[in-house]
């Protein structure tokens, strides 16, 4: 499978961890990102998300460590089992340019501290 992303992802930092909140028709998780970019976030759930289709839109609060929460939109571009868990992508559809910026220094760190993900 050829990798599609255009930014590089990081695993977050363990003493700054990423918090997501997914708000989509019917369904609301409160998670931690298994990995986060620019373009969006990977995450853990242990079940399916009821209600939710691939391609679906989102709105997400997204918590880098100690930073203030803020609002984004989203997109599920793929979901896979994997043992007892559900691992989901979420693409940024809509960021806005000072988030942007603080979700790129936030992964810089993280890469700067070997937390690259292939």
């Amino acid at each position: 499978m050829r990798e599609q992303r255009k930014a590089p992802r990081a695993r977050p930092l363990d003493a700054e961890p990423v918090r997501i909140d997914i708000m989509g028709d019917g369904f609301l998780e409160v998670l931690v990102a298994r990995d986060i970019s620019v373009g969006g976030v990977g995450v853990f759930v242990r079940h399916d998300f009821q209600g939710c289709d691939i391609d679906s839109e989102v709105e997400l609060i997204v918590k880098l460590g100690a930073e203030r929460p803020f609002k984004a939109r989203g997109v599920i571009r793929h979901g896979v089992r994997q043992g007892a868990k559900h691992f989901f992508g979420v693409e940024f559809v809509e960021l806005g340019e000072q988030h942007r910026e603080l979700v790129q220094g936030y992964v810089e760190r993280c890469l700067k501290e070997g937390r690259r993900l292939p």
